[in-house]
């Protein structure tokens, strides 16, 4: 029962500091806190086919044709629907680093500044380049590598969305349980 009113006084937070204007809580195409209703209603209006799905999870094909998929995490909820956490939007292989600093300057431009440039400095084409902006509501990450020969299985430019006081609620439903 804990969980449960815990989810709910996180999203009431939710509301209310999301109305203060810091982080924007998402795209057009989402926002975190939404129930899974929603999203399905939402990937069905712009006409996105839906490739699988769990009970956490949606996965969806992306409507660009440099998205390879969309990633819409669920709370786990034993009643009523979960609530969107996080959003990962996986770009597809081959992208080029004009494609990251086009992303980039996207995300500047309706987030401002990073507050975290986590970027490694030419040369090294196999480290990770991230860029990460924050607030207490909200997390959005920015990340790519580009290495001599990118494998399509493993490489891929994200952007992941977090809902982060969802996030604990999902965090604390996974820890295990103390035995007695």
């Amino acid at each position: 029962m804990r969980p449960i009113i815990l989810l709910v006084m996180l999203v009431a937070l939710a509301g209310s500091a999301a109305a203060a204007g810091d982080l924007p809580r998402g795209t057009d195409q989402f926002q975190l806190g939404t129930s899974r209703t929603e999203v399905n209603g939402s990937l069905a209006a712009r006409g996105v086919a839906i490739l699988s799905g769990g009970a956490t999870h949606l996965t969806a094909a992306g409507d660009s044709p440099l998205v390879e998929f969309e990633q819409y995490d669920f709370t786990p909820s034993a009643v009523g629907e979960g609530l969107l956490w996080r959003v990962t939007v996986a770009y597809r292989v081959p992208y080029s680093r004009a494609d990251f600093d086009s992303l980039r300057g996207a995300l500047v431009k309706d987030l401002g500044e990073p507050a975290g440039n986590d970027e490694i400095p030419a040369g090294d084409p196999e480290a990770v380049h991230k860029m990460t902006w924050v607030d207490v509501m909200t997390s959005v990450q920015l990340a790519a590598r580009w290495p001599e020969r990118p494998d399509p299985r493993a490489d891929r430019m994200l952007v992941v969305w977090t809902d982060r006081r969802l996030q604990k609620v999902v965090e604390a439903q996974r820890r295990p349980k103390p035995k007695r």
